[in-house]
């Protein structure tokens, strides 16, 4: 007989009752920890971590109860809270990081259960503690020390004196064992502490704090070593197991140094430059300020450094006694009795004082009034000549020799403007560096380079060795005044005659090149001085504009305008751009001209290094007295009078600027009303 539908049923709902019953049955799988950390000896801890093998809780639920209990041997360093942050991971966060010298111990709680009823199964315990102090700074950090320097080392945590004794030591140079270090204490401790600014701190922890010196004077300009070493307990009894040394190098014996500046190593002194003393130590300033210079019948007191000079404990470490000296003089400086330094340590090697230094001759001179470029003008002196100042000192007596020979000045009178252009730019370019490669000194010097003295600077030459002028076509030899004699020029200012028109003058002397040259180059070595200069007596006045260009010609002496002046335009290279003829009122009008002036710095010019975009604006006209006369303007000679300077509105741009303003139909309106502008 067959169960009706029902029956079958209720059997089945019964086998499924059975069937859940035993699974409820079955004992759940043993939770355990993974891991957990720190273990062992670790410094700076702040966190505990343990992680579990499975969901210890349902994650999110605030009233999960801790797995883990934990205690310290420092009740108030181990307070913290314990958290759930996530279903398998419970960490224990310490209120702050643990000092050193502190046990802990991590126990298994056994009532601990997860939410599926798994036990809490594994070790019963874990342990840790925060390691012995350890060294975070030493004071001083840097720098040379004393002979007896005190030393100050703030710790992680607190350490008992005994152990320091015991395990910090200094090592110095040339001792071939260690030194024992003495503890400072009492008011020397409190005194040192204060200088730190560390007493607030100390006062608070005094055993974090190491106040110390080596326990004998160590040696001048020798190596120390602070070693803290193995073994350095906390009061717990927790000990440091890291050595570590700190580097110190112990300062010179006090010295002073006397330098002066010299044409060479076994010159005396030039008398046209301070003479100065230096000390390897601080110095009080009054004591500095005792210190004398005694020569040529005069008593010479020092500059000193006037930072804190009302200060009492004002320190120095140099000073100066101020130029000009007499000549070939001789001198004493003398210091005050007792000198020595802020630590009061006397010198070394008192024997070197008095010094006696003496001074030189004055040293060779030959200087143009204006380098690179100067304008001389032509009538400043009625009825005389143009004449082109130079500043001579211990040169030859004649300045004026056989052709390109040294002792000469040089001059050439270039014509065209290009020509000109092309020598006021090299010139400049001489000037503005000291040095210049020597394949580009190739192409303009005629004639054999320097040789190469400098085995590292193989591809250089010196500017100051090379003519210019020497082997061009046209140069001309100048007369200059003489002295009367053999003797060498003294110091005066003499003139060189110029024509009207654009020159490019060089002196030549081996008296500067013995003085200033490299004694390698051997004997003969020449130095050269050069400088361009106009002598005119026109003015050319230029005014760039984006439509049109204006040129005015005028006298110097007297500011007349200038008719009929042949006015031309060139770039940086000596292209014309425009030209014309001034009229009655010196002015001439030109088109054509770009408000955007090309630049000479292009791959394919010969001075890539010039940036200059401005325009070169000459005029040529005949005077009263059928004398030539030539002046020029760079358009970028403007410095002290651009116009933004005068408030004078200005564009740099080649394009016409565009102001748009604003127009309204009223500017006095009410919220919400419309306005037509």
């Amino acid at each position: 007989m067959r169960d009706p539908p029902v029956n079958r049923l209720l059997s089945t709902l019964a086998t499924l009752s059975v069937a859940a019953g035993s699974l409820l049955a079955l004992p759940s799988h043993a939770l355990s920890i993974t891991s957990l950390t720190p273990q062992g000896e670790v410094a700076r801890v702040r966190q505990i971590v343990a992680k579990f093998d499975q969901a210890a809780v349902n994650f999110g639920d605030p009233k999960a109860p801790a797995p883990l209990s934990v205690s310290c041997s420092d009740a108030a360093a181990g307070k913290g809270t314990g958290r759930w942050t996530g279903e398998k991971q419970w960490v224990y966060d310490f209120e702050n990081d643990l000092p050193p010298g502190v046990r802990c111990t991590v126990t298994r709680i056994p009532t601990f259960k997860s939410g599926s009823g798994a036990e809490l199964t594994g070790a019963e315990r874990y342990q840790f503690n925060s390691g012995g102090p350890f060294v975070r700074s030493v004071q001083p950090s840097y720098g040379k020390i004393d002979e007896q320097q005190l030393f100050v080392l703030q710790l992680s945590g607190p350490a008992t004196l005994a152990s320091v004794r015991d395990n910090v030591w200094c090592a110095a140079d040339g001792v071939g064992e260690r030194v024992p270090v003495k503890l400072i204490d009492g008011a020397d401790r409190a005194a040192l502490l204060k200088s730190l600014g560390n007493e607030k701190a100390a006062e608070k922890e005094p055993l974090r704090f190491v106040t110390m010196q080596c326990n004998r004077t160590l040696t001048p300009a020798s190596k120390l070593q602070i070693v803290y070493g193995k073994g350095v307990a906390t009061p717990s009894g927790i000990a440091n197991t890291v050595e570590r040394r700190f580097n110190f190098e112990v300062r010179e014996p006090f010295a002073v140094s006397f330098s002066c500046e010299r044409e060479n190593a076994q010159a005396a002194c030039l008398p046209l430059r301070p003479m100065e003393l230096r000390f390897n130590a601080p110095v009080s300033r009054k004591l500095a300020s005792q210190i004398e210079l005694k020569g040529g019948g005069k008593t010479i007191k020092p500059k000193v450094d006037e930072d804190n000079a009302n200060s009492d404990d004002a320190v120095v470490d140099s000073v100066t006694f101020p130029a000009p000296f007499p000549e070939q003089t001789q001198f004493t400086i003398t210091l005050p009795a007792a000198f020595q330094d802020a630590s009061a340590r006397p010198l070394a090697a008192p024997q070197s004082f008095p010094l006696k230094t003496a001074t030189g001759l004055m040293p060779p001179l030959a200087k143009f009034a204006a380098s690179p470029f100067g304008v001389v003008e032509r009538l400043a002196e009625p009825g005389g000549v143009a004449l082109m100042p130079v500043t001579v000192r211990r040169v030859e007596p004649a300045l004026m020799v056989n052709a390109l020979t040294p002792g000469k000045v040089s001059d050439i009178n270039p014509q065209t403007d290009a020509e000109i252009i092309a020598w006021y730019r090299k010139v400049k370019r001489y000037d503005n560096s000291y040095s210049v490669q020597r394949k580009d000194a190739a192409g303009d010097v005629k004639g054999p380079l320097p040789k190469v003295i400098d085995t590292d600077n193989k591809t250089s030459v010196q500017t100051r060795m090379l003519s210019l002028l020497a082997g061009q076509s046209g140069v001309k030899t100048l007369d200059m005044p003489k002295t009367d004699g053999a003797d060498p020029r003294p110091f005066e200012v003499v003139g060189i005659p110029l024509t009207p028109g654009f020159h490019v003058l060089e002196i030549a002397s081996q008296k500067l090149g013995d003085a200033l040259l490299d004694e390698r180059y051997g004997a003969g070595r020449t130095m050269y001085v050069r400088t361009t200069a106009l002598a005119t007596n026109l003015a050319v006045h230029f005014k760039l504009g984006r439509e049109n260009s204006l040129a005015w010609v005028t006298t110097l002496d007297k500011g007349k305008v200038v008719a009929n002046a042949k006015v031309r335009v060139s770039d940086c290279r000596g292209k014309e751009v425009a030209s014309g003829t001034t009229d009655a009122s010196g002015i001439v009008s030109l088109k054509g001209i770009s408000p955007d002036a090309p630049r000479c710095n292009g791959a394919d010019d010969e001075d890539a290094d010039w940036g200059t975009g401005a325009y070169f604006v000459s005029a040529r006209a005949r005077d009263d007295k059928g004398v030539e006369d030539l002046a020029f303007v760079w358009t970028d000679w403007q410095r002290g009078i651009e116009p933004y300077r005068f408030n004078v509105p200005t564009s740099l741009q080649p394009e016409p600027d565009r102001v748009a303003h604003t127009l309204f139909d009223r500017t006095l309106l009410r919220a919400g009303e419309t306005v037509s502008m």
